[in-house]
């Protein structure tokens, strides 16, 4: 009888979902704005993904000091992966603001990952898939999946 009513009780009782661990921080991505200068690999990215609102007026249109940019090494390869926010008010969500993470190629910048985040909560952790670190914004986690980053929303 007390093995029935343990499992009743069991099975009233809500259970707390488990907590997602992603790793430790080990590091945070330093999104900047991007340099005076010339960044012609940063520019074609940026004309590729946002073809109709880069360097665009409207409602949704941005410019060049609404955007930054970061580079860190994701799978220890010797080779920076690049980060773009848009940091733009009219591109902010309740998860955030566009992020864009690229791997470099033989033709140039590539997406590999999509997510959202603001421009001092991107951080990189120790849990690694296939040798690819894992991407932590305040709202989502991305995980290396095959040959991109999957964006799984946090809890």
């Amino acid at each position: 009888m007390r093995t029935v009513i343990a499992l009743l009780v069991l099975m009233l009782l809500p259970l707390s979902a488990p907590a997602q661990d992603f790793g430790r921080l080990m590091a945070q991505v330093a999104l900047q704005p991007l340099p005076e200068g010339e960044t012609p690999d940063i520019d074609l990215l940026l004309r590729t993904q946002w073809k109709a609102y880069y360097n665009a007026g409207g409602t949704y249109g941005f410019f060049r000091d609404q955007v930054r940019a970061g580079r860190i090494d994701l799978n220890e390869d010797g080779q920076a992966e690049l980060f773009i926010l848009i940091d733009s008010p009219a591109w902010a969500s309740p998860k955030g603001f566009p992020l864009l993470v690229a791997g470099w190629t033989p033709r140039g910048w590539t997406a590999i990952g999509w997510s959202f985040a603001d421009s001092d909560s991107v951080f990189v952790t120790s849990e690694r898939i296939d040798g690819w670190a894992t991407i932590l914004t305040p709202t989502q986690a991305l995980q290396r999946v095959g040959k991109s980053y999957q964006a799984i929303d946090r809890r």
